[in-house]
């Protein structure tokens, strides 16, 4: 009777551990990049998911600073990054057209864009995650607020 109780406990934890969220992973980015933008040589760059929401200004207000950290550091030497940064920045709202106005109110120009429903492992993301990984698929920085990105990106700075 023991055995069997302690393996149904086994069991519910293994579950409840196996399905958590999980944040997408280095190489499933990458992959995102190489299908958006298959010229674009990633080799020793920063790569950065911003997830947002038209809803939650938060989320917004970090998607406007990794665009403007984009425009500084995008060809920079960073640590772990020596060519620089490329970010995704992806959407989790339904209505497209409301997704694309608040982009262009927002000014973000350079990120590259993309909603959630588009890949399957981003179902878990939510509003505010962002992940910033170095060439090494090793995660540098995650869920930074809009008034750390600079500064987190700084910090990258080789000298």
């Amino acid at each position: 009777m023991k055995k069997i109780i302690l393996s149904l406990v086994f069991g519910l934890f293994l579950i409840s551990f196996v399905a958590k969220a999980q944040n997408p992973s280095y190489m499933q980015l990458v992959s995102i990049i190489q299908s958006k933008l298959p010229s674009l040589d990633i080799n020793n760059k920063i790569v950065v998911l911003n997830v947002w929401s038209v809803a939650n200004l938060a989320s917004r207000d970090a998607n406007k600073e990794f665009d403007k950290a984009y425009k500084l550091w995008e060809y920079a030497k960073l640590k772990n990054g020596t060519k620089g940064v490329v970010i995704i920045s992806c959407n989790i709202d339904a209505d497209a057209i409301a997704t694309d106005i608040a982009a262009t109110k927002d000014g973000i120009i350079n990120l590259i864009k993309l909603n959630k429903t588009d890949y399957s492992f981003l179902n878990n993301v939510t509003a505010g995650t962002n992940i910033v990984f170095d060439n090494t698929a090793t995660k540098v920085y995650e869920n930074l607020s809009a008034d750390k990105v600079f500064n987190s990106f700084v910090n990258l700075l080789t000298r």
